[in-house]
């Protein structure tokens, strides 16, 4: 009878451990999961963002309001939390008005851009400037008077930036701009007149597709348009806070997961973003229920100020950008899960791809993207080499048409991709945060420059003034 080699005693021990390990990470996968889909909170924390705290305007009760819930709900799960204050360049909006005088009197539909001041009224004549380029308002008599700008775009066309029309409005004399939507249905847009928080240099305002359209038929039909401008909204530094919420980790690493509580205030921010506030709600449950020992530290952070220039994850960068941070997962209108996008970051490419072909039973058709984006709370760590992944979600497009307007309400929230986004967003955390070092490498700066030029990003935050290399 031979006995087994002590060497082949350790690959069998060793054997038995993986397979352990193993069946142990199935069994907190399949548990995460499980909860996600039969015991989600997610709905009902949405609920209550939307509909008890509003639309969360940075600055404002309804945000204060929402901050408190996501606080109370946490700590009612056993997650310890932290505000992070900050003070930002606010905006206060006010009883804002546009009233079309002749040919007949009529008040339009408006929403005033934010970091539109507050003006003495006026009365003025307006004029169509096409899309609003230099060459437009140069042909047309803008000098005191009120600029009509469509804001569809010509096929082919490279479309301008808003604060890029207001620059040239002021630049050419105008009063006032009208951004007509384009979008039919009596929809606003709401947005800033700039990424900078600075006074607008004249007041801008979303007005409805069918009226810009409306006043650009009379005006190119001969008929003056007069109109009366009143603007009472104002600027002013206003206090605001992030809220965090912390699962202790081992390595001295951290792995962010975010999503910004603020919304617009003429809606109640519901697919903007109250649906990705109330997924990272249910993923730091599932994490603390089933996860609560990790390599890394899992900071989840509801960022405040997105909508009015990335203020919250910009001061967030600032306190923690020593903290070695390894990553940051953005949750962003996050719909029903249908991939992953890398961001630029090769390296993570194998683990998202691992991720996929762990959560074969759902839909991730898309499967792993690689192309960076701007203008959500990633970009703050995207600039600083940070590996900046999002979660690829699909939102049916008569839910999502709404987008930053009144009617982007509870009502069009999709129950089941919450939970599906819950347990796709807590799986990957999970993965990510157990992950080795090289899977989660931070770019040098030089490399940094090179993907955002590489992937054409480098052109648009030179134009929005936020590109921070030269």
């Amino acid at each position: 009878m031979h006995l087994p080699s002590r060497r082949l005693i350790i690959v069998l021990l060793t054997g038995c451990l993986f397979a352990d390990a193993r069946a142990q990470d199935d069994s907190i996968r399949s548990a995460i999961i499980g909860s996600a889909l039969t015991e989600s909170q997610a709905l009902r924390v949405c609920r209550r963002l939307t509909d008890e705290a509003g639309g969360r305007l940075t600055g404002t009760e309804e945000n204060r309001r929402g901050l408190e819930i996501l606080a109370g709900e946490l700590q009612s799960a056993g997650i310890s939390v932290r505000g992070e204050s900050f003070n930002f360049p606010g905006w206060i909006r006010g009883e804002d008005q546009v009233t079309i005088i002749s040919p007949f009197r009529r008040p339009l539909r408006v929403a005033a851009l934010g970091y539109t001041d507050s003006i003495p009224s006026f009365s003025a004549g307006v004029v169509y400037a096409g899309q609003g380029s230099a060459e437009e308002f140069a042909s047309v008599p803008s000098k005191n008077a009120i600029a009509l700008v469509s804001q569809k775009t010509p096929p082919g066309a490279e479309p301008l930036l808003r604060g890029e029309i207001i620059e040239i409005a002021a630049r050419n004399g105008a009063l006032a701009v009208l951004f007509a939507n384009d979008k039919p249905g009596g929809l606003l847009l709401c947005g800033v007149a700039n990424f900078q928080g600075k006074p607008a240099s004249v007041p801008a305002f979303s007005i409805t597709y069918e009226e810009g359209d409306w006043l650009r038929r009379l005006l190119e039909a001969g008929i003056p348009v007069t109109a009366g401008v009143t603007t009472r909204s104002r600027c002013r530094v206003l206090p605001s806070a992030n809220l965090v919420a912390r699962i202790p980790g081992t390595s001295g690493r951290t792995l962010v997961l975010g999503a910004h509580v603020d919304g617009w205030d003429i809606g109640q921010g519901a697919q903007d973003n109250a649906i990705g506030s109330a997924i990272l709600f249910e993923a730091a449950r599932l994490l603390q229920k089933f996860s609560p020992v990790n390599s890394m530290t899992i900071e989840c952070v509801w960022f405040n100020g997105e909508e009015l220039g990335l203020w919250g994850s910009n001061e967030y960068i600032r306190l923690h950008l020593k903290d070695s941070l390894a990553a940051m997962l953005n949750l962003d209108m996050t719909g029903s899960p249908v991939g992953f996008n890398a961001g630029g970051f090769d390296e993570i490419i194998p683990l998202l791809e691992s991720v996929v072909q762990m959560l074969d039973g759902f839909d991730l058709r898309k499967e792993v993207d690689n192309s960076p984006g701007t203008n959500s709370d990633h970009q703050p760590f995207l600039l600083q080499g940070i590996p900046a992944i999002n979660v690829s979600g699909h939102l049916k497009s008569e839910d999502v048409r709404f987008y930053h307007d009144f009617a982007d309400t509870f009502d069009k929230v999709n129950p089941r991709g919450l939970a599906e986004a819950s347990a796709v967003v807590a799986v990957l955390a999970r993965e990510m945060a157990n992950a080795g070092q090289g899977a989660l490498r931070r770019k040098t700066r030089e490399e940094t420059i090179v993907l955002l030029r590489s992937a054409g990003i480098e052109k648009t935050l030179k134009r929005q003034k936020g590109w921070p290399f030269d």
